[in-house]
């Protein structure tokens, strides 16, 4: 066809390599000082795509090795600068965190929240709903003994559906789902479901198929996303999404219809009393019912993802470390017998918290973080331009042998000190750190010495017959969040 023309494909070629050698050259001098170096092999549409898998971590280890702490790479179109090594992150999202506290600009993310709640939001929008969640959740519970008491009854709960699967090759997904989303649940709208409930379990999946595909490549080429078909599965995240979003507003609905202001008991019927105190005072607000919304589907999905994942990665290294899971029976059955783990028995279960705290480095449970620059600026000798998209490297602080030593060893006693105490090591940046740091760590910490103690009180866990379970076999949920794949263990009560 292009000798038809009259023209070759050599031609064709050498064409395309001048445009893109020109177009890199332009990108360079665009900037003074220069962006932060990147890999040569950039392609049309795709950009440094072609370089990395969905496992990123050895890929953006090679890059930092070949181009230093700050590079950047072109995702698709999209201008992405990674920032690795623990000090480097501090700096930049603890010393500087109002340069990097901006939010990318992305397809599927956008889409689906359309700049409502908390996660997506930027500038004063989320400050004030920021702001308004974090004291509402502080003042029903979060960090205190009335939401402990909750939890407990969501551990006995779980506790009871899963002698139900003593003895034979079980999936836990969804009952650690369901009791972390629970507990997320009795503070947003006070009520709680079944195990079995259809609407939740459509929920799980679609918060599952979220942290997934919105980090996937339709994020960065969205016309990908939008040809015939829906070989990406966004369409079809699409259309879940809709779902969530009209169950909360269902939930708004209802109390709506039954607000009280003298009986204000979860964060929805909060939300509207502020919203009208505020609007009725004349006051200039970012508070009204889209942004309840977005807030509802935010911390559904955050409240959700985060415990269960680092439960089910628990799981997973109690059977990968048989001599640790007896230890920490031990420790469980000394401290408290048979009792029910409490925040003031955290003194005597140190391994426990030890364990939950080396689970979470070891797995990696977020591996990365989406941040963005509200405005041109220079960091670390490089321009890093408006709206350019940031990421933190969490493997290059989790896995940093000048900080651990031995990083690839699964050892809890790093967490403890020669007196037997629980350390807090700073580098421990799985809730990250700064303004945008997790908001729920504190329920997150109290979730896992709960949930956690329960489970190793009441259960031995074991490979299926014929199988071993290990980390690095079901090691393959790549997205905001990093979970295992799905996997079945054997139970065995205590």
């Amino acid at each position: 066809m292009f000798e038809y023309i009259g023209v070759n494909l050599t031609t064709v070629l050498i064409i395309v390599i001048v445009s893109l050698v020109v177009r890199l050259l332009l990108d360079r001098k665009r900037y003074s000082p220069p962006l932060p170096p990147s890999p040569s092999y950039r392609l049309p549409i795709i950009g440094h795509l072609h370089l990395l898998d969905i496992d990123v971590r050895k890929h953006l280890r090679k890059f930092r090795r070949q181009l230093g702490d700050v590079y950047s790479l072109w995702y698709g179109e999209k201008l992405v600068i990674h920032i690795a090594g623990y000090e480097n992150i501090r700096e930049a999202f603890l010393k500087n965190a109002d340069k990097f506290a901006a939010r990318p600009h992305l397809y599927i993310s956008e889409k689906c929240n359309k700049k409502t709640g908390i996660i997506w939001t930027e500038n004063e929008l989320w400050r004030e709903q920021r702001t308004f969640a974090f004291s509402t959740m502080k003042r029903f519970g979060m960090g205190k003994s009335v939401l402990e008491i909750k939890i407990k009854d969501e551990a006995k709960s779980l506790i009871e559906e899963m002698k139900k699967e003593i003895g034979t090759p079980f999936d836990p997904r969804t009952l650690l789902s369901t009791c972390s989303t629970n507990v997320v649940v009795s503070i947003v709208f006070k009520g709680r479901f079944q195990h079995t409930d259809k609407r939740l379990i459509q929920m799980l999946d679609t918060f599952n198929s979220y942290i997934v595909t919105a980090a996937g490549i339709g994020n960065f080429i969205p016309w990908l996303a939008k040809l015939p078909g829906d070989l990406f599965q966004v369409k079809k995240l699409f259309r879940n999404w809709e779902l969530v979003i009209k169950y909360a507003k269902e939930i708004i609905a209802e109390h709506e219809k039954d607000f009280d202001e003298d009986n204000i008991e979860d964060l929805t019927s909060a939300y509207i009393s502020e919203m009208r105190r505020l609007k009725a005072s004349g006051v200039a607000t970012t508070m009204n019912y889209d942004q309840l919304t977005g807030t509802i589907c935010d911390l559904f999905m955050a409240g959700t993802s985060t415990t269960a994942s680092a439960l089910r990665w628990s799981i997973v290294c109690l059977v990968q470390f048989p001599d640790i899971q007896e230890k920490l029976y031990n420790e469980v059955s000394n401290a408290i017998g048979t009792e029910l783990p409490s925040m003031k028995d955290k003194a005597r279960l140190v391994y426990l918290e030890a364990f939950a705290m080396e689970v979470m480095r070891y797995c990696e449970m977020i591996l990365v973080a989406m941040h963005a620059t509200s405005h041109d600026l220079v960091y670390k000798g490089f321009s890093f331009p408006k709206e350019a998209m940031i990421i933190p490297d969490f493997d290059s602080v989790l896995y940093d042998e000048n900080i651990w030593g031995d990083p690839e060893v699964f050892r809890p006693e790093r967490f403890i000190d020669d007196h037997g105490n629980l350390i807090k090591r700073d580098e421990m940046i799985i809730f990250f750190i700064g303004k945008r740091s997790c908001m729920g760590e504190a329920l997150a910490k109290m979730e896992m010495l709960i949930f956690l103690g329960a489970i190793v009180q009441n259960f031995k866990f074991e490979s299926p017959p014929g199988e071993t379970l290990t980390v690095e076999k079901v090691d393959g949920q790549f997205g905001f969040t990093h979970g295992p794949n799905i996997y079945n263990v054997v139970m065995t009560s205590r």
